[in-house]
């Protein structure tokens, strides 16, 4: 729809519409950017620019559109002639809205009376005159003022093209431009025909408006197309935001309301908490109250006694004290004897605390008796160093989680045996209820862990801390006497069995995890069928069957002592052994190892017994061995050997392949000699744990042969005798078979 211009709504219109975004003022020199946005040239001059391998751009202020800067400047850029024009338009409309004010642009004394259609200029009656005689302008268009006036009230927007045509001109010969360049896109003027345009296509400007109009209206329709659809979207978007207002306007009016009625229930909540909390007060109080009445007047009627006693000591003479001597007596063994001060002793404890659940949403905490609660542990320990790091948790009655206040927490740890009570630090854990206790005990040993909230002790509850190789004091929990002869052993972990061989006693023995024996397997009045003339090396299979290296085979028992199957003979061929010692199954590929001791060679057999490969041969090389005695896979699937000729732990791939070594002969740290038992702590720090025959010892190493600590060689109570077997649970306890002491030794 076309803009009333000479209407007051138009000129503010008009005059918006001739306003630099840049300046805020009327345009000057109006250049147009490739984008078709307009900004006057001054202002493109000052706009900041960008380079790029030596070009010059410039960002539209309105659309960000990147343009490149001509080598000329912004001069260069086409002049917006619609704004000229918009501009002539806007002042001849503001010159006429007012006639009596439009003075001649001749002689600019007089009033005009006319207007100059090709010159766009108005005139006096006699200046009028004087140019529709004179030659150069007797043809121009001459209109009167109320003419004009009528004119642009009603289509003041038909100037543009009078205007346009009567002030264009070339900037070359200074000729009006009433030519177009059909082959240069151009305006030009006579002149440049015979020129810079020569034998080009051209016409008059009038016919190739006219039919370059209708290609410029066709190629407008796909714009309007788009503002139609533009123009849906924003008032779909519109629409939309108004939905979206008013329904989040509802939601918050929502959330108020329900804000509204969560603080009445939380002022219910508040008044029965407060209740309850009440009532637990008063009847402490009122225990208290009565308990303090019978100690008032227990103590009143003591000191009336003591007074009358006292006074008569003071006032009366011998024969009235004696006289009353007997009564006194009496009554003050009767008064002494009818008051139990202990039954007068506070009977009520100030034992409760606000249970807060706040996750409820119609209930947020209980009065909760202290009394009530039981300590718990909820995971096992974990060790870094000497540190030793565990959860626990304060259970109410009904299994929920307490939380208190940390300052109110206390937490200490005593040793069964005689030790100082040990300090401890107190964190939250990761959920509410749970707090982290970290400590540095001295011996690995039952605890006893004393937990008190406010000035209230909590029941106890008993803590093992497991085997520690960094702590100075190294003890054992207990030992297992008469054993006779124990070699190889293993744990099972599902049933909390420990499985030991007796290599002079010529069984399988199984204990529980107290210590206590179970069954015996093999042997004189053991169970089942199976025999045994020297079981050494032992491992639990994963389908829960027991694997024992015997003399010159592996045999493969039942828990019950019933023989599943038996493989090997006497021999070094694939499955013939000469005194098999250890035994380990991959965690990985479910593959058995046997250390092959007189063959010095790993025999690899499949899950099902059956023979798969070897590696190793006698030697003292990388790779070679002398009589190997036992063997452990680390969680990598590394395979340790102990190679006890050589005095060494070496280290290889699955498939037999040497990774490493480390140990010399020796009795000093890190030094080994006749290493006869190894195992890894594969559940918690990987560290690898050695037992020495000859040095009598258990030397600790890191998985790469770091030395860490050795225990059992000094230690007079504990000294071990020609350790042999050893193995960790999954709880972190240490199991060394003692032999030549006849012992289990549990760490």
């Amino acid at each position: 729809m076309a803009t009333n211009w000479s209407s007051s709504s138009g000129l503010l219109k008009l005059e918006e519409q001739l306003t630099c975004l840049v300046c805020h003022d009327h345009y000057t020199n109006p250049k147009t950017l490739p984008c078709l946005h307009s900004f006057c040239e001054h202002c493109l001059e000052g706009l900041p620019l960008d380079k790029k391998n030596e070009t010059y751009y410039l960002s539209c202020p309105t659309c960000c559109h990147c343009t490149e800067l001509p080598e000329e400047g912004s001069r260069a850029f086409p002049v917006a002639f619609h704004l000229i024009n918009l501009k002539d338009i806007y002042s001849v409309i503001k010159k006429v809205a007012d006639p009596q004010q439009v003075t001649c642009d001749n002689c600019t004394t007089a009033n005009a009376t006319g207007y100059c259609k090709d010159c766009s200029k108005f005139f006096c009656t006699e200046c009028d005159e004087v140019h529709k005689k004179w030659g150069p302008t007797s043809s121009h268009q001459l209109t009167s003022l109320d003419e004009v006036t009528a004119f642009v009230s009603s289509n003041p927007q038909l100037l543009s093209p009078v205007i346009q045509e009567a002030t264009l001109t070339c900037s070359t010969h200074n000729k009006k431009l009433k030519l177009y360049c059909e082959t240069c896109d151009s305006v030009i003027c006579r002149d440049c025909t015979v020129r810079t345009h020569k034998n080009h296509e051209y016409d008059l400007v009038s016919a190739s408006y006219t039919k370059h109009c209708p290609e410029l209206e066709g190629s407008l329709n796909p714009v309007k197309g788009k503002i139609e659809t533009l123009k849906k979207v924003l008032s779909a978007l519109t629409e939309r935001e108004g939905e979206i207002r008013e329904r989040g306007e509802g939601v918050l009016a929502e959330i108020h309301e329900m804000v509204e009625e969560m603080i009445n229930v939380l002022h219910q909540s508040e008044r029965k908490l407060t209740e309850q909390a009440k009532r637990v007060i008063d009847d402490k109080l009122k225990v208290l109250s009565e308990q303090m009445k019978s100690a008032e007047m227990s103590l009143s009627l003591l000191e009336d006694v003591e007074d009358y006693v006292e006074q008569s000591l003071r006032t009366g003479n011998p024969q009235q004290v004696l006289k009353s001597k007997k009564q006194m007596m009496e009554r003050m063994s009767e008064v002494t004897a009818q008051i139990n001060v202990e039954e007068l002793l506070p009977k009520e404890k100030a034992d409760f605390i606000l249970s807060k659940k706040m996750k409820l949403p119609f209930h947020i905490g209980d009065i909760v008796s202290l009394q009530q609660c039981q300590v718990k542990q909820i995971d096992r320990i974990t060790s870094t160093g000497k540190s030793f790091s565990f959860s626990i948790s304060i259970e109410e009655p009904d299994s929920s989680l307490l939380s208190v206040p940390l300052s109110s927490l206390r937490c200490s740890l005593v040793p069964v045996r005689k030790g100082k009570p040990i300090h401890t630090t107190v964190t939250t854990g990761t959920d509410p209820g749970v707090y982290r206790i970290q400590c540095n005990p001295s011996a690995s040993c039952t605890h006893i862990v004393k937990v008190q909230v406010l000035d209230v002790h909590l029941d106890d509850t008993s803590l093992v801390i497991p085997f520690n190789p960094y702590l100075d004091n190294i003890i054992p929990i207990y030992c297992v006497a008469e054993l006779i002869g124990p070699w190889g052993i293993a744990v099972n972990d599902e049933s909390h069995n420990i499985i030991i061989t007796e290599h002079w006693n010529n069984c399988v023995t199984i204990l529980d995890r107290e210590g206590k024996k179970v069954k015996l397997l093999g042997g004189k009045g053991g169970s089942g069928n199976v025999k045994f003339p020297s079981p050494r090396g032992i491992a639990i299979t994963p389908d829960k069957c027991i694997l024992v290296c015997d003399n010159h085979r592996i045999q493969k028992i039942s828990m019950d002592g019933y023989l599943i199957t038996s493989v090997g003979e006497e021999g070094n061929g694939p499955l013939q052994f000469n005194i098999p010692a250890g035994i380990a199954i991959s965690p990985i590929t479910g593959q058995v190892y046997v250390a092959d001791r007189a063959n010095h060679r790993i025999q690899v057999l499949n899950p099902d017994l059956t023979f798969s490969h070897s590696f190793g041969s006698e030697g003292s090389a990388n790779g070679q061995l002398s009589y190997p005695r036992h063997i452990a896979i680390d969680s990598q699937g590394l395979v340790y050997v102990a190679d006890s000729g050589n005095h060494r732990i070496q280290k290889f791939s699955l498939d037999g392949q040497f990774v490493a070594q480390f140990g010399i002969k020796g009795s000093g740290p890190g030094q080994l000699n006749g290493p006869f038992g190894i195992t890894i702590d594969t559940g918690a720090t990987g560290l690898v744990y050695v037992s020495e025959w000859n040095n009598s010892r258990i030397s600790v190493f890191t998985s790469d042969g770091l030395f860490i600590n050795s225990f059992g060689k000094n230690d007079s109570t504990y000294q071990f005798y020609h350790p042999y077997g050893l193995a960790f649970d999954k709880a972190g306890f240490l199991y060394v078979c003692d032999d030549y002491n006849s012992r289990l030794v549990v760490y």
